[in-house]
């Protein structure tokens, strides 16, 4: 089945079933292979296959508002009157009920009662997906050898590829993980090193229900290595701690996921150096090789925060669940400006938002050889599917050959990026709003001294004439007097300089 078809039918699925309403349940299928090559877990005495994908079962369950299914698959009208997927069991999880069917997993034989029944991935996740799910968000755990039996059709093979291509590609499927088990046992026919778990997330409550699950410690408790992340490659993957956080008398320190930077000098600007450690929380890639590069982002009207840097400027050989040595991270902080008006006069300083990000470029990731070596019963030996390449089981190369193309979409990726979200609180200098409150008050000082000189009546010396007098006036206000000879005259004064005199004219003189 080629990519678009099987893309339209996942849709069709989607569409047929409805999404899930918001306060419906998100279900959870547990999806296990019965199919001849799991002889060997179903029927081998002490085999501990049965009780771990009940205690799958059981972990997972524990997420709030997820009702389960448990069900088999093989291939779809191989075995007369047995559908594929055959659900054993679905509701709210009940041990005894998933301990019933999970005790009822056998293996299925084809028509005739002959060989044992294949397995078809591709249908089980359409069923999964139409049957297990109802066409709404969930979650598929699936529990395979990752194997085709022998003698397989070329149909078969196509559909294997297909499966893995949908897993790829299909937008509804966003995240996928992988736990690997080692469990060598040997059966009547066949022997194996182990299987695989798939955690499929449908939709996008789906892929929050998946997330939910991984998160609770039942699941991290049943497995001894963390899961493999195959969709998105990078997810949850590197991050980047601070360690020394203040420098050149400056206070920083992480605050709710945010980086506070405290105390910076707006006028003269700062250098802030701090020390960090990249995480690489990916498994199981390790991070062969990359370059570093520190970049600065602010947000709003730009300051010229622009100079970020990190040494070294490269990494090598960063194992999965580690972190690396220390990194140097300098960030300038050049002058900062007062905002203009009357507004930037009276702030005592401005807060600069922005995000660090450090990108790694040319990035070269790597499947760890512990891992490898961990995983080389489970895919080591045996025939390959769709999806896996051939060659020699003798080194580490060649067991990530026979892995699931799955688990080497890494190569796919060359870069990353890493980001931290900074706020720096500048203050500025109070002297400038010092001087102006200085300035205010003196011009208040000076207004109300000039309104006190303005209302207050001082005494002048006035030429009437050939005559001088001693007159109290107010300032600009005009009054009038007499001289010694009977003469009128309107005398006015200023806040400074002499009184002037101008003489009146006499009433009926006309002079």
């Amino acid at each position: 089945m080629s990519r678009a078809p099987l893309r339209a039918l996942l849709m069709l699925a989607l569409l047929l079933g409805g999404r899930a309403l918001a306060d419906a349940p998100v279900r959870q299928v547990f999806l296990v292979q019965d199919s001849g090559w799991m002889e060997p877990f179903l029927t081998a005495e002490g085999s501990q296959f049965r009780p771990l994908v009940e205690a799958l079962v059981a972990s997972a369950a524990r997420v709030p508002g997820a009702d389960v299914a448990v069900a088999t698959f093989d291939q779809d009208g191989q075995v007369p009157g047995r559908p594929s997927p055959r659900i054993l069991y679905e509701g709210a999880y009940d041990s005894a009920g998933v301990r019933a069917a999970v005790a009822a997993i056998d293996l299925p034989r084809k028509a005739g009662g002959g060989a044992y029944a294949d397995a078809d991935f591709n249908g089980a996740l359409l069923g999964a997906i139409r049957i297990g799910l109802r066409g709404r968000d969930g979650v598929i755990w699936m529990v395979t050898n990752n194997k085709n039996s022998p003698g397989n059709s070329a149909e078969v093979e196509r559909n294997t590829a297909a499966f893995y291509a949908a897993l790829r590609g299909s937008d509804a499927i966003s995240r996928i993980v992988a736990y690997p088990v080692r469990m060598p046992l040997k059966g009547r026919n066949f022997s194996e090193g182990g299987f695989v778990i798939y955690g499929i997330g449908y939709g996008a409550a789906g892929g929050r229900a998946l997330e939910a699950a991984l998160a609770t410690p039942g699941l991290k408790a049943l497995f001894n290595h963390p899961p493999v992340s195959l969709k998105p490659v990078l997810a949850g993957g590197l991050t980047l701690r601070f360690d020394r956080l203040d420098a050149g008398g400056l206070q920083a320190g992480l605050e709710n996921g945010v980086l506070v930077v405290r105390g910076a000098d707006a006028a003269a600007g700062t250098v802030l150096r701090l020390t960090a450690h990249l995480g690489n929380g990916l498994y199981p890639q390790r991070v062969a090789a990359a370059r570093l590069a520190l970049r600065w982002n602010e947000e709003g009207a730009g300051t010229g925060l622009a100079q970020a840097a990190v040494s070294p400027s490269d990494i090598t050989d960063l194992a999965p669940q580690a972190e690396s040595g220390p990194l140097a991270v300098v960030l300038t902080l050049p002058p900062i400006p007062r905002p203009v008006g009357l507004a930037g006069l009276v702030s005592d300083g401005r807060t600069v938002d922005g995000t660090l990000t450090l990108r790694l470029a040319d990035l070269r990731l790597a499947l760890d050889p512990a891992f490898l070596e961990r995983v080389r019963p489970i895919f080591g030996s045996g025939l390959l599917s769709g999806d896996q390449m051939g060659g020699p089981v003798g080194d580490a190369s060649a067991v990530e050959g026979r892995l699931p193309g799955l688990f080497r979409d890494y190569r796919g990726v060359s870069e990353a990026s890493v980001s931290l979200p900074v706020r720096i609180e500048a203050a500025f200098s109070p002297w400038p709003l010092i001087a102006a409150a200085a300035a205010a008050l003196g011009l208040a000082a000076a207004a109300g001294l000039g309104a006190v000189a303005a209302t207050r009546a001082r005494q002048h010396t006035v030429t009437l004439g050939t005559v001088q007098k001693r007159v109290s006036l107010r300032p600009y206000r005009a009054q009038t007097v007499r001289a010694p000879d009977g003469s009128r005259w309107q005398v006015r004064a200023g806040l400074w300089g002499p009184a002037r005199a101008t003489r009146l004219q006499e009433p009926g003189t006309g002079a």
